[in-house]
């Protein structure tokens, strides 16, 4: 019996198969995929899944996972001569309320966004694709012809199939994995129950276990926070309404569209001549790791269900008065932020591919298997990131009660602005005690509260009012127009931001400077005191991120990223000096407070509030200084994303509410306002600066978001180099471009598509309300063709078609005389 391999895979469910397919399609050899029951047909979910491939969400990753599911598991030899192993039945999804309608608009646009075909349809439309509906309960329906329903294990039976006929993996039954060892952060060996294969010695493993992900996790230190949760499958006793629908036909077995009803959090499926319906349609039922026991499928609670049932037959006519011939509780995985977990933990060559549905599988085992090949995934893989989790949220306390909220909100029409409901109050910036006293209606960035907007600003609304529109609808929600307030005193006064949205790392040692280079596409061997705005590419050329970076020293560098992103960052920057060195990296994050100090006058405020000399001859723009404020020592940097004059200040942590007393003691004569992130959003948006994970990410190269200038090819090797010299000698295909809206009515929040005529030439990537310009700014990767100023295009937005206009950036300030006055 083989004793070692390269590659071991823990789980034979679709994920892992998914996995063993493409990594053989790599040219992977000696890889073992282990599973603790029978092969294909067992206890796991893939067995008990209804099958069906939803192709379409409003996640661009998600819905680029299931599009390529479909296609894969469509390509696959069918396993058995007697059953399809993919029906291209489609799929549909039925609106029964107004607000669902407007929704199914709204994912119909993103569908155009993310070249996926879909229809909206009648209710007499939606009978004629499915003739079991009752048209009178519905508004209407999206219909996605991608969608599709499967033989869960079937598919992975035949993917694993075909990854053994390559030669390069095989798959073994009954081997439950008890164990991984680890020498030195490295894995080493898998420890297994069987007596013939006792201990494997590997160089990678790949956990592909799922709702049982954390039993080995845990033992491990990597924190996977996904829960298992029960939800309902029933399947009909034969129906006479089905019975020319002959069991002995493979092509009988489904023959119409799954139909998801998400109102009620239903979803039904053609079985020959039964129907099955599956619901989350009742109080979540979470299951402990360690409570799982050997089957993903556990008893039916018929309690559960008589909400589900009697909607069900309202849905689905014929349905009336059936018996069920099978019924129970099948557990799926929910992680914490609906994202599956994927990527190489913080102990070398464990990875993970867990929290991840049929519908996705495809894509997932197609991510992880180009992830460990290449080092990085064709599509931007940040949601999906292993390391993505703030500490707080891979608590078992956090994990349970988000996963429990996600589990109600499954279907849930879910507003991009709108925050996370519970749990609340994690984490507490620490100005918050003066934000609570300015009335801040709070967002969850990272669990950290921070303020959209204050209440107390409804004062300048007055003086303000005829500059800031009025929204209504769907573009309305957790929006204020004191937002529009606090913009305007940024732009013509000052304003006050806390932005302990930003994390630090620090660099030191005598190789800072070298390693800082090398991860940075920009020079930053610079003088101390220098402010640089860089990006850290990919090795295809992708923006992994954009940053700041500011040297305090020849040997310490501090780097500012987002603090939402800040794991992810961390774990790399980890991993480029993993070798031996002569650097040290550190999170010094806690350690500092910070706060944006922005407009015209935020200069005579600061000036009232120091000693130091911060004129524009003494403190130049993209110039950073130690100053005094009050006892406080504190690093000030003459930057500003508001795109005003400014300094951002970084303070001592125990020294915060005494830096912002004096500083707001030195705003008032000048009746200096508090301001939010919804503000800061379009400021930003006016100015023309780019949003990493909107705007810019790792599907997009530097000199197509625009950031071309910050990748200096002259200067000595760095990550990216090699892809940027070839990018700069090829002739852009698209950039990121600045559109406003013709129309005052004009709106958009995210992934609309950009048309010109009937075609989608592309889609938004962020946008927002410009009050200083009058006007609605989107930005959005456009063809060439399409790129040039004065090109008349639209956007539709809850199919709703508005005239936008491609413009020359930035809006505001493009002599920069603002910021650098």
């Amino acid at each position: 019996m083989q004793t070692h391999a390269r590659l071991v895979i823990v789980g034979a469910g679709i994920v892992g198969a998914s996995a063993a397919y493409h990594l053989t399609q790599l040219g992977w050899r000696d890889i073992l995929v282990l599973d603790k029951g029978d092969l294909f047909e067992n206890d796991g979910s893939t067995s008990h899944a209804p099958g069906g491939v939803v192709a379409l969400s409003h996640s661009k990753l998600l819905t680029q996972m299931a599009l390529y599911s479909s296609d894969l598991f469509g390509s696959l030899k069918p396993y058995r001569e007697d059953r399809n192993t993919y029906n291209a039945v489609g799929g549909l999804e039925v609106a029964i309320s107004a607000e669902r309608w407007q929704d199914l608009k709204r994912l119909h646009g993103e569908a155009k966004s993310f070249h996926a075909e879909s229809h909206l349809l009648t209710p007499a439309e939606t009978q004629a694709k499915a003739p079991f509906v009752n048209p009178d309960a519905l508004v209407g329906s999206l219909f996605v012809p991608k969608g599709a329903i499967v033989a869960g294990s079937h598919v992975t039976a035949a993917l694993a199939r075909d990854a053994e006929a390559t030669g390069g993996a095989r798959f073994i039954a009954n081997t439950g994995v008890t164990d991984i060892e680890v020498v030195n952060g490295q894995v080493r060996a898998v420890l297994t129950n069987n007596p013939d294969l006792p201990r494997i010695d590997c160089e990678q493993v790949l956990l592909c276990t799922n709702i049982w992900g954390p039993l080995l996790g845990d033992k491990l230190g990597v924190r996977l926070p996904l829960l298992a949760f029960e939800h309902q499958y029933v399947v009909t006793e034969p129906l006479a309404a089905l019975s020319h629908f002959d069991r002995g036909n493979k092509n009988h077995e489904m023959t119409w569209p799954t139909l998801r009803e998400l109102d009620s959090a239903m979803y039904y499926r053609h079985h020959w001549d039964s129907f099955g319906i599956g619901s989350y349609w009742h109080k979540p039922r979470a299951i402990q790791p360690r409570q799982i026991g050997k089957t993903a499928m556990h008893d039916f609670t018929p309690e559960d269900f008589s909400s589900a049932w009697a909607q069900a037959q309202r849905i689905v006519p014929i349905l009336q008065g059936a018996k069920f011939q099978r019924a129970f509780n099948g557990m799926f995985a929910f992680s914490v932020d609906g994202y599956p977990i994927i990527g190489e933990s913080h102990i070398r060559g464990l990875w993970t591919a867990v929290a991840s549905w049929i519908t996705h599988s495809g894509g997932v085992g197609k991510s992880v298997a180009e992830w460990m090949t290449h080092g990085q995934a064709e599509w931007d893989m940040r949601q999906c990131h292993i390391q993505r989790f703030q500490p707080h949220q891979t608590t078992a306390s956090f994990t349970e009660v988000v996963t429990k909220k996600n589990y109600r909100e499954v279907y849930d029409i879910i507003h991009p602005a709108q925050p996370i409901t519970e749990p609340r109050n994690v984490r507490l910036t620490p100005f918050h005690p003066r934000l609570q006293e300015l009335e801040a209606s709070f967002t969850a960035f990272a669990g950290m509260e921070l303020p959209n907007w204050f209440e107390s600003n409804s004062r300048l609304l007055e003086q303000y009012d005829e500059r800031i529109p009025w929204r209504t609808g769907w573009a309305a929600e957790w929006w204020s127009r004191i937002q529009g307030a606090e913009h305007l005193a940024t732009r013509e006064n000052v304003a006050l931001f806390d932005l302990s949205g930003l994390s630090i790392i620090e660099v030191s040692g005598s190789g800072a400077c070298g390693f800082v280079n090398y991860l940075c596409s920009n020079q930053c061997n610079k003088p101390a005191g220098s402010v640089i705005y860089t990006s850290w590419l990919t090795p295809t050329g992708g923006v992994r991120r954009d940053l700041t970076v500011t040297r305090l020293a020849d040997d310490r560098f501090w780097m500012f990223v987002g603090e939402g992103t800040l794991p992810q960052d961390l774990d790399w920057v980890g991993r480029v000096a993993d070798a031996p060195g002569t650097v040290v990296i550190a999170d010094v994050s806690a350690a500092w407070s910070a706060l944006g100090l922005w407009g015209p006058n935020a200069r005579r405020v600061l000036e009232k509030a120091t000693n130091a000399d911060v004129s524009n001859e003494a403190f130049p723009y993209f110039s950073a200084q130690w100053i005094e404020i009050g006892s406080a020592r504190v690093l000030a940097l003459r930057i500003s994303y508001a795109g005003e004059l400014g300094w951002e200040l970084h303070i001592p942590t125990e020294s915060s509410l005494p830096v912002w007393d004096r500083l707001w003691e030195a705003g008032r004569e000048f009746e200096m306002a508090a301001a939010g992130i919804g503000a800061f959003d379009s400021l930003r948006l006016e100015k023309g600066y780019r949003l990493w994970g909107g705007d810019v990410h790792t599907e997009y190269n530097a000199y197509e978001a625009g950031l071309g200038w910050t990748v200096r090819l002259s200067k000595p090797d760095f990550i990216g180099k090699a892809a940027g010299v070839e990018l700069k000698k090829k002739p852009l295909k698209k950039k990121l471009c600045c559109l406003t809206f013709d129309d005052p009515a004009g709106v958009a929040l995210g992934y609309e598509p950009i048309l010109a005529g009937e075609e989608c030439v592309g889609y938004i990537t962020t946008s927002n309300y410009g009050y200083s310009i009058g006007q609605q700014i989107a930005y959005g990767y456009l063809p060439i063709e399409q790129a040039a100023p004065g090109t008349q295009l639209a956007v539709e937005f809850l199919g709703q078609r508005f005239a936008v206009t491609v413009r020359d950036e930035p809006l505001w300030d493009g002599e920069m005389a603002r910021l650098k006055g």
